[in-house]
C-alpha cells in the first residue's frame, strides 16, 4: 500500500462504525480527496513531484465500469429506473443466445416498460452466456470472483455504444428530451443543452461547431433523426463514459 497510515486508520474507522460497509464507502467517496478532479494545471509542480499521483493529488482518470456505463446513458436519457430489489431484468440481447448454449428449454424474454431500464445491478447472469454487452466492457468472468477488473480499450466497445439496442434507444429518448425541455429553442441552443446534460460542462466553441455540422448534416432526414444522431454521438464520448 501506498499509504500504510491511511490504510490503518480506515479500518479503525470501519470497526468503530460497526463494520458498515455502506458508512465506509460513503466516507470514502465523500471525501475530498476522492472528489478531486483528473484535470491538473499544465505547469503543476506536483506533476514534478508526483508524475504517477501516488500521493492522491488529483483524481486518476478512468473509464467507468459496464454497469455504470449503461446506467448513465440510461440516466442522461431520462430512462433510468430507481426501483430497488426484485427479480432480475433481461434487457436487449441477440436473438437465440441463450439457446446455442443452454438448448432450448431455455427462452429469453426482454423484459417488459420500464423494467428493462432498471440499474445494471439487476441484469440476469448466465455464466454461459453473460450479457454481450457487459463483456464488451469488461465486467470480467462469472466462474470466479475477481478483485479488480481488467480495462481494456477495444474497437469493439464503439460499435456497441454505437449499436447496442439499449444506447439506440437512450439516444431516442435523449433527443426527445433535448427538444422537448427546450421549447422554442435553435438547434445550438438546444445542442448545448444536450451536451449539458450529458458532460456537465458547456461545449467549447470547435465542439458545438462540430455537433452543429453533424446536426445539419443529418437535418435533410428530419428534425429528430438530426438531434437523436447529436444525442448518440454525445453518449458515445469518451469522456461521457469516463470519470473525469
Amino acid at each position: 500500500p501506498t499509504h500504510p497510515e491511511l490504510l490503518d486508520w480506515l479500518a479503525v474507522e470501519f470497526m468503530d462504525q460497526g463494520w458498515s460497509l455502506k458508512k465506509l464507502l460513503r466516507l470514502i467517496v465523500t471525501s475530498q480527496t476522492y472528489q478531486q478532479s483528473s484535470h491538473a494545471p499544465a505547469n503543476a509542480a506536483a506533476q514534478d513531484k508526483d508524475p504517477e499521483n501516488l500521493l492522491l493529488w488529483r483524481m486518476s482518470r478512468f473509464r467507468l465500469d459496464a454497469e455504470g456505463i449503461r446506467d448513465n446513458a440510461l440516466a442522461i436519457a431520462g430512462l433510468l429506473n430507481p426501483k430497488q430489489g426484485g427479480p432480475p431484468i433481461y434487457p436487449p440481447q441477440p436473438d437465440g443466445l441463450w439457446a446455442k448454449v443452454g438448448g432450448q428449454q431455455y427462452k429469453y424474454e426482454v423484459s417488459p416498460g420500464a423494467e428493462k431500464h432498471r440499474r445494471g445491478l439487476y441484469v440476469v447472469l448466465k455464466r454461459g452466456a453473460p450479457y454481450p454487452s457487459f463483456v464488451n466492457f469488461d465486467s470480467g468472468p462469472r466462474m470466479a470472483c475477481v478483485v479488480k477488473r481488467h480495462r481494456s480499450n477495444t474497437p469493439l466497445q464503439a460499435l456497441n455504444l454505437l449499436n447496442d439496442p439499449v444506447f439506440v434507444e437512450a439516444a431516442q429518448a435523449f433527443s426527445k428530451r433535448i427538444i422537448t425541455e427546450k421549447p422554442g429553442a435553435n438547434a445550438e441552443q438546444r445542442i448545448r443543452h444536450g451536451f449539458r446534460l450529458a458532460l456537465s460542462r458547456d461545449p467549447t466553441p470547435t465542439e458545438l461547431a462540430a455537433l452543429h455540422a453533424l446536426w445539419q448534416k443529418q437535418y435533410v432526414k428530419g428534425e429528430t433523426a438530426a438531434f437523436e444522431a447529436v444525442a448518440l454521438a454525445l453518449l458515445n464520448l469518451d469522456e461521457t463514459i469516463s470519470k473525469e
